[in-house]
């Protein structure tokens, strides 16, 4: 048989396969390239495309680096959940985030990271970027886009990724001050409240720095306020977790408390002689966001995470146990731990999150040495 027959033979054995609706065997790299049948359907399987996830799936478990916020939500069954899914482990390294930063940096230094995930301050954030420790990748998660953007750092962008935004305002024992006797930051320049007024240290942010330095970018109020109230009220500066000051107003021993978060209310018990209040000026900030790690263990996974952790009932699950998410459909467990709701202070500036050693030389001046 004549070349030229073969291949007319071979074309018109094709077309009539094609025309009995007879198919070929799907070769194996085009197996590989679907999603498995269980997870077909789900939303985030076929975001991410089946590569990155049936990658995930192999890789099995996924290195979340996080504070109390993280274990909260964790211990609340954050990670259960997501394991029943997609039967991806997750493994929790919680810590201080100042020292959880300054572990990362020493990973990424010797060339053994060991995180996949990181959920922090923004402030860290940016110290994580421009060391080079963060990988630039979107979660293509469309509630995403529904939180409020402006309350977050966002430059440089696609590094990380807004969670939450920790509120402060201040506590008041309701047996020490009348009803309307404290409405604004101002009130508390009265001689009467001298001593007492408790607070977390000024000098760091991790204790009451984040409220201070709000305080110290209001235009109304500022570096002369701080002055004045130190001078005046003479405040004792706590030691201890964020509930050291929640204590000490539950006690009595001091009648206000600085770093006070609306969460402090969940749960107490009937009669706790104190209420959350949210100041004229507005609630002091921070925020905090959520990145992937570059070079961690499990690419895959951490990206399988993060687009999971923005649906609507993990966004409702964090809000519930940990603090507040700025989107119009999450709400918070009580009324004061609304971070939509509640009026906000100004944002503290990127430039000054991203160098705070010149607030917290003023702060040493005003409050003391550490």
């Amino acid at each position: 048989m004549g070349v030229g027959r073969r291949l007319f033979c071979s074309l018109g054995l094709g077309a009539i396969l094609l025309a009995g609706g007879l198919t070929t065997a799907p070769s194996i790299s085009s197996a590989q390239e679907a999603l498995p049948e269980k997870f077909a359907n789900d939303p985030v399987a076929k975001a991410l495309g089946p590569k990155i996830f049936n990658a995930a799936l192999k890789e099995g478990k996924v290195v979340w680096y996080g504070a109390t916020t993280t274990s909260d939500f964790v211990k609340a069954g954050g990670a259960d959940l997501f394991k029943k899914r997609f039967g991806i482990e997750v493994e929790l390294v919680n810590g201080r985030l100042r020292n959880l930063t300054d572990r990362l940096s020493t990973e990424s230094a010797v060339g053994k990271v060991e995180g996949d995930v990181f959920l922090g301050n923004d402030e860290y954030m940016i110290e994580l970027q421009r060391n080079g420790i963060l990988e630039k990748w979107r979660p293509p998660a469309p509630e995403l886009a529904n939180i409020n953007a402006d309350a977050f750092v966002q430059d440089p962008p696609d590094y990380w990724f807004p969670v939450q935004i920790s509120a402060q305002g201040l506590l008041i024992n309701t047996d020490m001050v009348k009803d309307g006797e404290i409405k604004s930051y101002k009130d508390l320049l009265d001689p009467k409240w001298q001593g007492k007024v408790v607070m977390r240290d000024p000098r760091s942010l991790d204790g009451g720095g984040a409220q201070m330095a709000a305080i110290y970018n209001d235009p109304a109020l500022g570096l002369d306020f701080i002055k004045k109230f130190a001078e005046i009220t003479k405040p004792v500066i706590i030691q201890g977790g964020t509930s050291a000051t929640k204590d000490a107003v539950i006690r009595g021993q001091f009648a206000v408390g600085f770093s006070g978060r609306g969460e402090f209310m969940l749960n107490l018990p009937a009669g706790t002689p104190m209420k959350f209040l949210v100041p004229t000026e507005g609630l002091a900030w921070t925020p905090s966001s959520i990145a992937t790690l570059h070079g961690g263990p499990h690419p895959n996974a951490a990206k399988v995470l993060e687009t999971w952790f923005y649906e609507l009932p993990q966004l409702q699950l964090w809000a519930s146990v940990a603090r507040g998410v700025p989107h119009p459909n999450v709400d918070p467990p009580i009324p004061e731990m609304s971070v939509t709701k509640n009026k906000l202070m100004k944002p503290i500036p990127d430039s000054m999150l991203a160098n705070l050693n010149p607030f917290f030389d003023q702060m040493e001046k005003v409050f003391g040495i550490r």
